[in-house]
């Protein structure tokens, strides 16, 4: 009966022009052009929107992408992924039977599909009762249904997956930098390009001190360098260098530190300029709410004349790996590590920022106390699940994402946690030394000497470092 009705009231004929109503559009557009325009229409109609289409493209080339992306992504949804939508929820088990309805089920809702710079991100409404686990769970399966290498899972929200199809490893390429762009905001520093093609970034306001390590290679200077030389572009910003290696990597930076050495066997130089960045710390710790009005620096505007600190200790080995020391010796190094655990505790409330790097993550280069008190840790490639865990902590044991599997191919990549405390792999840029250099010597007269920003230390402040000085050296 149901055909029968359709046939009379001619409803049949309104679902067939429904389903071709694309190709219907087009012929009523050519058929008004000839009839308003004669042939010359048509020939309008055929060239115009090409045209057209360049000129979008030129004038303009970022929305005209866009929206191409746009109309891929709109095919795609249609064609690649819905026709076989049903059938790859069914085979991976993401299904759900419809009660009082035998052999018959619902899915997932396939909503849209966007591009990425890794592959196409296929967002996903959940069936009720469903979790984003759920999906993690079946990633192998939902890689293999829908013809790509890898599927990334990511929870977009209440009720919502996104399955990103990774058809491409971003980080395979190395992202090398001409310039690089000043830091403006300190709660928002780009620092490395994720494995979605985006740049990650670093709230500042909220991290005393960073341990980093990798092995010689690896892309850790490299990447140091890269972070500087948009934080030195920021007049509130000043750098504090210890180069524990005794070479020049980070002689580009002296035009514009505060303080730059590449000492590395006369430790009384290196303990000297890290208790005048602890007795800066002190002084602020003490005076900053007398004489600015608020006690945790990132409560208060950034000022040029009360710049954030930033600390790097490269190769901190040097300094705090006691092995093959003689006693005196021995006796700067535990001071000078005293001072840096100091630094890493209480540092952030007085706007220092303390960053740790070796080539030899090890428990006697950076001792626990220390990167247990680090918020943000880096690891470039090394060589063994321990090294891995003396940098990230234990919960690289438990990770997929590990430190040790980064090809010697792939200087520049490392392993960070993100926000939510998950370990993601990201690739830090490259910056060559010529550039740096520039960049430097330009914001050379942003630089302020390190002596004139600690000022003078509280009588009793300076009682106290002396009398824990001599505790430490005779411990």
């Amino acid at each position: 009966m149901t055909w029968l009705l359709k046939a009379v009231t001619g409803v049949w004929l309104l679902q067939l022009a429904w389903r071709f109503k694309r190709a219907l559009a087009v012929s009523a557009v050519a058929v008004f052009a000839i009839a308003a325009y004669g042939w010359a229409g048509l020939v309008l109609l055929v060239v115009g929107p090409p045209l057209l289409a360049l000129l979008w493209r030129w004038v303009h080339p970022w929305s005209y992408w866009r929206f191409v992306g746009w109309l891929v992504a709109r095919h795609r949804l249609r064609t690649t992924y819905g026709l076989r939508w049903a059938e790859v929820m069914q085979s991976c088990g993401l299904h759900r039977p419809i009660p009082g309805r035998p052999g018959e089920f619902t899915t997932p809702r396939l909503v849209r599909v966007t591009d990425s710079p890794v592959g196409d991100v296929l967002h996903v409404r959940l069936l009720t009762g469903q979790e984003p686990g759920d999906f993690e769970r079946q990633a192998a399966e939902l890689a293999h249904a829908l013809g790509a290498p890898a599927v990334r899972v990511t929870s977009a929200g209440p009720g919502l997956v996104e399955l990103t199809l990774v058809e491409r490893d971003v980080l395979a390429d190395a992202v090398e930098l001409h310039d690089v762009e000043a830091v403006t905001d300190l709660r928002a520093v780009r620092f490395a390009v994720g494995e979605d093609g985006s740049w990650r970034t670093r709230d500042y306001a909220n991290i005393a001190a960073e341990v980093g390590g990798g092995v010689p290679g690896s892309g850790k200077t490299a990447g140091e360098t890269s972070l500087a030389c948009g934080l030195i572009q920021n007049p509130a910003v000043q750098y504090v260098v210890i180069d524990g290696k005794g070479g020049e990597d980070w002689s580009w930076i002296a035009p514009r530190a505060a303080a730059y050495t590449n000492e590395d066997e006369d430790l009384d130089v290196v303990l000297e300029l890290v208790e005048s960045v602890h007795r800066l710390m002190r002084a602020r710790l003490k005076t900053q709410k007398t004489q600015r009005g608020r006690a945790n620096f990132w409560d208060l505007p950034l000022d040029p004349a009360h710049p954030a600190v930033f600390l790097v200790v490269d190769e901190v080995q040097t300094f705090t790996d006691q092995k093959g020391m003689d006693k005196d010796t021995k006796a700067v190094a535990a001071t000078i590590t005293a001072r840096l655990s100091a630094l890493v505790k209480k540092g952030r409330s007085a706007g220092v920022i303390t960053r740790l790097l070796t080539q030899k993550p090890t428990s006697d280069a950076i001792p626990t106390a220390i990167r247990d008190n680090a918020s943000v840790r880096t690891a470039w490639r090394v060589l063994s699940d321990d090294a891995a865990e003396a940098i990230l902590g234990p919960v690289v044991r438990g990770s997929a994402v590990t430190p040790v599997d980064i090809p010697v191919s792939m200087p520049g990549v490392a392993v960070v946690a993100d926000a939510g405390g998950q370990l993601e792999r990201v690739r830090f840029p490259y910056v060559d030394e010529h550039t740096a250099e520039q960049i430097a010597t330009r914001t050379a007269e942003l630089r302020r000497d390190l002596a004139d920003l600690t000022g003078p230390v509280p009588a009793e402040d300076a009682t106290a470092d002396e009398s824990a000085s001599e505790q430490e050296a005779t411990a």
